[in-house]
């Protein structure tokens, strides 16, 4: 994810007051459109590879071609090969198609009256990509999901790891008052404490991120202090309580389908796990020149490490328990394991993390699991890929 680092920032000032908890929101209303479901069984990911292209028919009628995109926005949903693609493919391919991939914007850091969005570059949720792609000529929208065992670790690892100071900007979503918590248990010294405390704390953001972000939700209280870039992602009017909004388990069905209905109301997304067929199918929508985009996506680096990512093999479920028999598998799996550097999509966090951890964190974020699994069935339908 974008960032300025802490020597560009200042520090997190005094705190401001605190603002009241919104209630529970009810599921968004979706957009008009039928939305489908699949009885097939759930892919596994250890089963999931690069996207194979399926060969298909049509005897649909030729349709017209589209109007160009004027304006492009990224649904930016962190730890989903955000930089990749925003910043290493999207900047790049509006400044040579002449989109407009920046907007104006009255919330700045520094102090200053007017600054400007760009639509790669910051997290953007569904209620910000639709408002900066009103206007003249054709906007459009599109996204990128993961597998949510692999972006809650990497989000975790990172915070913890790499970038505290993300948790304190505002378009990461942390309410103000919750800061302090969860800072400290990042600062905890036992992985596994720290992370099974980040993954079910009650206010936490990260919680389904990826259906949060379908949804929409009002943002943060503006303060400048808590700016990550010249913008300042919030909302100075009706701040939000992004973590709070929504009832995941009282409504989780209800704001499945209205995710599932933005989902398909979007341009054109894709996933992680296949990212360079994701580019392809970006680009064909967006009307880029294909061969360059898969140029820049497939010269970036994966930004992973193999020993961050051995730290998750000491990650133990919340109830403690572990037999012998699976931490000496995994222990054999693991060091044999050798990363790939080819990008986006080839290495994978869950081989390095026990089966129980695994379904814990599905559990948590059961809603984003569901998510994604439509996301598979959905780009298999509409692109003639399967991921």
């Amino acid at each position: 994810s974008f960032y300025f680092s802490s020597d560009d920032l200042e520090p997190v000032k005094q705190r401001q007051r605190s603002t009241p908890r919104p209630k529970v929101a009810a599921a968004p209303e979706p957009v008009a459109m039928p939305v489908e479901t699949s009885a097939s069984p759930p892919r596994t990911h250890e089963a999931t590879t690069l996207a194979t292209t399926e060969v298909t028919t049509s005897t649909s009628p030729v349709e017209a071609v589209p109007e160009q995109c004027k304006t492009v926005a990224f649904l930016r949903i962190q730890k989903t090969a955000s930089t990749t693609f925003g910043q290493e493919i999207m900047s790049k391919m509006c400044g040579k198609h002449h989109q407009q991939c920046s907007q104006a914007w009255e919330h700045c850091n520094f102090g200053r009256k007017k600054c400007s969005v760009e639509l790669y570059q910051y997290h953007l949720e569904y209620n910000n990509a639709k408002q900066f792609t009103k206007g003249q000529g054709r906007g459009c929208i599109v996204t990128i999901f993961r597998d949510p065992i692999e972006r809650v670790m990497s989000e975790y690892f990172m915070l913890k790891l790499k970038h505290r100071q993300f948790l304190s900007f505002d378009q990461w979503d942390v309410h103000e008052d919750d800061i302090p918590e969860i800072d400290a248990i990042l600062s905890m010294p036992d992985i596994s404490e720290s992370f099974q405390k980040y993954l079910h704390h009650p206010r936490n953001p990260s919680r389904n991120r990826q259906t949060l972000y379908l949804l929409g939700f009002p943002r943060v209280a503006c303060n400048s202090s808590r700016c990550g870039g010249n913008a300042c992602i919030c909302d100075a009017k009706q701040p939000g309580y992004p973590a709070t909004l929504y009832d995941w388990e009282a409504n989780g069905t209800a704001l499945l389908e209205t995710a599932k209905a933005h989902l398909r109301s979007l341009d054109a997304f894709g996933l992680v796990e296949c990212f360079n067929e994701s580019v392809q199918v970006i680009a064909n929508t967006l009307g880029w020149d294909l061969t360059m985009a898969l140029s820049l996506a497939q010269n970036q680096a994966l930004h992973v490490w193999k020993p961050t990512m051995e730290k998750a093999r000491a990650i133990r479920s919340s109830s403690g328990a572990r037999s012998a028999a699976a931490a000496s598998s995994r222990s054999a799996a693991s060091a044999a394991r050798r990363l790939s550097f080819t990008g986006p999509g080839h290495n994978f966090w869950r081989e390095f993390l026990q089966e129980d951890v695994k379904r814990e964190i599905q559990q948590v974020n059961s809603l984003d699991v569901e998510l994604v699994k439509f996301a598979r069935e959905e780009f298999r339908r509409k692109y003639g890929m399967k991921c």
